[in-house]
């Protein structure tokens, strides 16, 4: 089921995993039409789509997961569903050397500054987090 952020049971099994090694993270997503952002932040009343204000986040989270070992291996808008059927817009895959690396991330002092773009442009998404077994150019 769609989601907007984990709950408290999801945020402690990932943290408490034993799992010590690198982890790649697949986030399917579905923006807002118009992009909603509150009226304290510069962007209110500005009519753009929530993709464009999603990418302000995937920018900076991109910037910050860097400091720490991770990145964006690819971020990319949905074309067509090739097997099965659904109604999301975009798919973004993450790379951390950790998962410490990736809490480490929402930590981020800029997290808040950032994540109203999130909170403006994204509807719902769903998150695998994985343990990557092959990953070219990655591990």
């Amino acid at each position: 089921m769609p989601a907007f952020q984990p709950t408290a049971d999801q945020f402690r099994a990932f943290r408490d995993d034993p799992f010590d090694g690198p982890i790649a993270q697949v986030n399917i997503l579905k923006f807002r039409v118009k992009a909603a952002y509150q009226p304290e932040d510069p962007e209110f009343g500005k009519d753009e789509p929530g993709g464009v204000a999603y990418q302000r986040y995937a920018d900076a989270f991109g910037v910050a997961a860097a400091e720490v070992g991770g990145r964006c291996l690819m971020m990319g808008e949905v074309e067509r569903y090739f097997i099965g059927d659904g109604d999301w817009d975009a798919v973004m895959v993450m790379f951390f050397p950790d998962r410490k690396a990736f809490i480490a991330t929402l930590n981020h002092p800029d997290y808040n500054s950032m994540a109203r773009h999130r909170e403006a442009g994204l509807l719902c998404q769903e998150l695998l987090t994985t343990r990557p077994i092959r990953a070219e150019g990655v591990l």
